[in-house]
């Protein structure tokens, strides 16, 4: 994110908590929705920023955020979204390449304080990094459905059954926890059967070179997030 976006942010985050809790939830679906859309970050704020000074002023004037919008928030986020330029090509790819970035340093140093930690209690004295094929499609399958998660969640941001009127399944809590725990558990599972299956070993380093690795794809990430 450059300087001129997260300053933006900044002033808008700084905005928001002056929004009361009623029109913030409306709000976080709103903003939410564009974050998935295809306009890039700092038309982003600039939309943001925008709505969030016209919910203030409603505010003072003791109406709510559905009587700025007529409670058509989503069509008035589909129309802002289409009057702004998409996000370039390159602008595509750079963000790409940073989520690319992103996710190996996290994944990496997971995986480096796991072996760490194997590697003080179980086998002292023997700090080896180790990355099997059951590892890296592991990763992968994370990342995939990391990014699947978050572009569901922006795109159906404002499909809660206060908005579209339906009951689901996560409206009840008792079910909505047993949902989530037999997702969790079941991608435990498949994890543990995949490391155990595909078990073997196609790099081992000493363990301070996975380190120094995942430290330079940081400061990569880091680089390439400032150009964006």
């Amino acid at each position: 994110m450059n300087k001129k976006t997260k300053e933006m942010l900044k002033a808008n985050n700084e905005r928001e908590e002056l929004i009361n809790e009623e029109n913030d939830k409306v709000l976080t679906d709103m903003i939410c929705y564009l974050r998935g859309s295809n306009i890039s970050e700092y038309e982003q704020e600039l939309v943001r920023a925008d709505i969030i000074e016209m919910v203030l002023d409603a505010q003072e004037r003791g109406e709510n955020i559905n009587n700025v919008f007529g409670g058509n928030c989503k069509e008035i986020c589909d129309n802002i979204i289409a009057e702004l330029p998409p996000k370039t090509i390159k602008q595509k790819i750079l963000e790409g390449i940073n989520t690319a970035l992103m996710c190996i340093w996290i994944i990496g140093a997971i995986y480096v304080i796991k072996q760490g930690i194997v590697g003080m209690f179980l086998e002292p004295r023997n700090f080896v990094f180790t990355l099997s094929t059951g590892d890296i499609l592991n990763a992968l399958l994370i990342i995939i459905a990391s990014v699947a998660i978050v572009k569901y969640i922006c795109r159906n941001s404002f499909d809660s059954d206060e908005n579209t009127g339906k009951k689901s399944i996560m409206n009840n809590r008792i079910l909505g926890f047993i949902v989530t725990w037999v997702v969790i558990m079941a991608a435990l599972l498949i994890f543990i059967g995949i490391s155990h299956i595909l078990s073997k070993s196609i790099l081992t380093i000493p363990l301070y070179m996975a380190v120094i690795f995942t430290a330079i794809v940081f400061i990569a990430e880091r680089i390439m997030d400032r150009l964006i």
